[in-house]
């Protein structure tokens, strides 16, 4: 099985609105598992698994252009995915879109 990260920091007066957001994108991504980071508040950490290579590359240039454009996603958790108006994160994170940071892990066998 593999997962998915995605790592960036909010800024502290977007915190609410990201906030409100974010259960959004929880309520229509049920896959989706948030965590923040306990001794750096507002480090948050997006896990998603179960995504293929294939997926996992469209989902970060997805991110990382700022857009929603992408190759056709052959699955539903990706569909619902590219649903998401991923842009309204970009004034949030310290740093903007470049500090988005994702990775793709797989189990060790």
């Amino acid at each position: 099985m593999s997962k998915v990260f995605v790592e960036y920091q909010i800024l502290p007066q977007h915190r609410s609105v990201y906030s409100q957001w974010i259960q959004i994108v929880s309520d229509k991504c049920p896959e989706l598992e948030l965590l923040e980071g306990v001794d750096q508040p507002g480090l948050f950490i997006e896990v998603w698994s179960g995504w293929t290579r294939e997926t996992f590359l469209h989902m970060k240039q997805m991110r990382k252009s700022g857009t929603n454009q992408s190759a056709d996603m052959e699955n539903e958790a990706a569909v619902r995915y590219r649903t998401i108006e991923w842009h309204c994160l970009d004034t949030w994170i310290q740093g903007g879109i470049s500090k988005i940071n994702i990775w793709h892990f797989e189990k060790v066998r």
